[in-house]
Parts: C-alpha cells; structure tokens; sequence
C-alpha cells in the first residue's frame, strides 16, 4: 500500500484545508486534541515535500462478545517500512463477511470485495447464507464502490495493469459460479466476462506480465487471461494443489499449501516446482499468512 503525497494544485499555498475557507478550517482545527498536532505537523510536511512514503496494511479480523454472541468485524493495522505499529484503520462498513476477498488498486487503494453473511432462520437447519456483491474501497477513508453484477464469496481477485478481475467463486446457495467480472476505477464499472467452465475447490489468482492467472485448487491446470487479446489459455502446470495462502514476488509464486511442509515455489518463466525450508517453530499449518513487502516474502501468524 503506498500513501502519496497530496495534490496542492488546486488550493492556494495559505490554505489551512484544500477545500474549505480559512475560518471554517480554523473552526475545524480548535476541535482537534492536542495529542493529534505532531500527526497533522507531520502529514503537513508530507505534504509540502511532495514524498512517498510505503507502509503496509495487515487486514485482520477481531471478534467481541455482545448480548451473548460474539460480534467479528474486520479492520486494518498499518505499518512504516522500519516496521513500526502507526495504528488501525477503520473497520470494515456493513455486517462482518465470510469469504471475503481484498486488492490494492494504484498501489495506494484497499478494496474490499463480496464475501457472505449467514442468515438465520433461511434454510431447513435453521442457518443459511447471502452473498454480498458490495464493494468498498478506503483512501482515505471508505466508501462504497459500484457493486459486482453477481453476489459472490471464496472467489479468486488479482489487479491487472490497472482493472480488477474476480474469477468464479459461490452463490448464496453454494454453487459454483462460473463467470468473472472485471472492474474499472476510471469508470465505476463492473463488466461481466466469461472464464474456463472449471468446478475446483477455491480459485486464487494474480498477475504476471499483464496478463490474469486464476489457479484452482485440486486441478493442475492454471487458467491464463489476456486482456490484450480477450483470450483465455490453459497451463498445464504438471501438480495439483490445496493452497489457502500465497504471495507473487517477481516471477515467482510463494505459497502455503495444506498438503506439503515448507513453503512452496512455482516459477512461472520456467513452469517448475521447488520448496524453501520453514522452521518447525514458525510453522503451525493454516494459521500463518503470506504477504510481500519491498519484495520479500513476509510470514504473518493469526
């Protein structure tokens, strides 16, 4: 995640806030504590400078107790590169979603996708589902996005030269949905596309030299998009997989994989398989993460 510096084009370099007339920023301003001035002082800085500062976003889930049932919701931890805790942001708007995916757009942007929320009362067993196709984005804070043509969870996300793709996933009724669709910022647009007719376990998919690669679980094939050509090729990747987490760094898929130890390696330039060795005490099955940062692969515990 990357925060930019400001745009002061368009406010007058005695402007106390873009946007607003001097008494109403000073009226906005006195309501400040006092305890917050060295953050302002220091985004002013920002600000004046021009400079790029990348920080990364950890999303996790929390969970408090309330009239007896427990509440989860979903929020994120932001950190500086020497790694330091600079606090939360908001949680996530709207009820807490199971299956629930999340992309950066432009570097800078979170986006929150889809997922579900169980519904009592909605099925024989007394509990059902209902897939969201809501869309939220935060910079910096949130708002709502144009939602996705088609309610969907445990779907595959990457960003692709700019445009969002979500491949296959679930509905309500937790059957296979076999479409993708594509989202542009520019436009606030969902557009539907068709994808390779393929029932797995759970897509995961990211990008590599512009082009779209949605892999399932429990099939070796890896499906291949370019958005250049509207085509789709499939990839014979030679091993099949159970991966519930993953990161792409360079020309390489790092990935956890329920079925091996270690950490796995799939290089994508020479389509072949290696490993890298996990200490035992850093290793305790689903219950670590990947992300990257700065081009290093980073082993998150939950």
């Amino acid at each position: 995640m990357r925060q930019d510096n400001f745009n002061m084009a368009e406010s007058s370099p005695s402007s106390l806030i873009p946007g607003l007339t001097d008494d109403v920023a000073e009226r906005c301003l006195s309501r400040i504590p006092r305890s917050k001035f060295q953050t302002i002082s220091q985004a002013a800085v920002r600000k004046l400078t021009g400079s790029v500062e990348e920080l990364m976003c950890v999303v996790m889930e929390d969970r408090f107790l309330r009239d007896r049932r427990f509440v989860r919701y979903v929020y994120g931890e932001v950190f500086d590169a020497p790694g330091n805790n600079l606090g939360q942001i908001p949680r996530v708007p709207g009820p807490f979603m199971y299956g629930s995916r999340v992309a950066v757009l432009h570097g800078a942007k979170i986006v929150f996708i889809g997922g579900y929320s169980v519904v009592e009362g909605s099925s024989i067993d007394g509990t059902g589902i209902s897939s969201s196709a809501d869309v939220y984005e935060f910079d910096p804070e949130w708002r709502k996005l144009a939602s996705m043509n088609i309610p969907r969870h445990d779907f595959a996300c990457a960003v692709v030269d700019g445009l969002l793709y979500v491949v296959r996933g679930k509905d309500s009724c937790r059957e296979h949905i076999l479409s993708a669709e594509v989202y542009n910022p520019e436009t606030n647009q969902w557009s539907l596309m068709d994808c390779p007719d393929r029932h797995v376990l759970g897509d995961f998919a990211f990008s590599f030299k512009s082009k779209l690669y949605a892999v399932g679980n429990g099939s070796r094939f890896i499906d291949v998009y370019d958005p250049k050509t509207k085509i789709w090729e499939e990839l014979d990747s030679g091993k099949s997989l159970l991966v519930y987490s993953y990161t792409v760094i360079r020309n390489k898929v790092y990935f956890l994989d329920y079925n091996m130890s270690g950490l796995g390696v799939f290089d994508l330039e020479e389509n072949s398989w290696g490993s890298v060795f996990v200490p035992h005490e850093s290793r305790s099955d689903s219950w670590f993460r990947l992300g990257e940062w700065n081009n290093k692969v980073i082993l998150e515990s939950v």
